[in-house]
């Protein structure tokens, strides 16, 4: 199988799909019948960021999850650009269902990468560029988190089918 067209072009390495995590409800199937999470690791290159978002929106689109999709695809922008700036090394992208088929099309974004040292949310002044990513996800998401790993951290948000 091979990548599509701007997957590519930005030398992305899409995983093989894992099985879905346990719920509430325990294992169950990805959104709209999908066999389980979608999963990339992109490398550590500005470029990748519009490939992200280009990724999210395809795959939320497949899955039938247009309403969250413009959200999703805002929060993903942040994070990845954060690893970007603040890691080194490759950024991995993750998208899965959650809470079970009861969850109303609930998805959980996963955004990893090497640096071990969790980001913190922050209030940024008012002519800084930077400094509000963190915070808009903190504000629109269901839920959101940050897990070390190793080496690295998986910064994390859900958004539900509403936004």
């Amino acid at each position: 199988m091979s990548n599509p067209p701007f997957l590519r072009h930005a030398a992305v390495t899409p995983l093989s799909p894992v099985p879905p995590l346990a719920g509430p409800s325990g294992p169950g199937p990805g959104p709209s019948g999908s066999s389980g999470p979608a999963e990339w690791s992109f490398p550590a290159d500005p470029g990748c960021v519009r490939t992200a978002r280009a990724v999210v929106r395809d795959t939320l689109r497949t899955w039938h999850l247009d309403p969250v999709s413009d959200l999703a695809v805002l929060l993903v922008s942040e994070l990845v650009t954060n690893s970007l700036r603040y890691a080194s090394g490759p950024v991995g992208l993750r998208l899965h269902a959650v809470g079970g088929p009861d969850a109303g099309g609930a998805i959980r974004v996963e955004v990893s990468d090497t640096l071990p040292v969790p980001p913190r949310v922050r209030t940024a002044a008012p002519d800084e560029e930077g400094g509000r990513g963190l915070q808009l996800v903190a504000t629109v998401a269901l839920r959101w988190g940050i897990e070390r790993a190793g080496m690295g951290k998986t910064v994390w948000f859900e958004l539900g089918s509403a936004g």
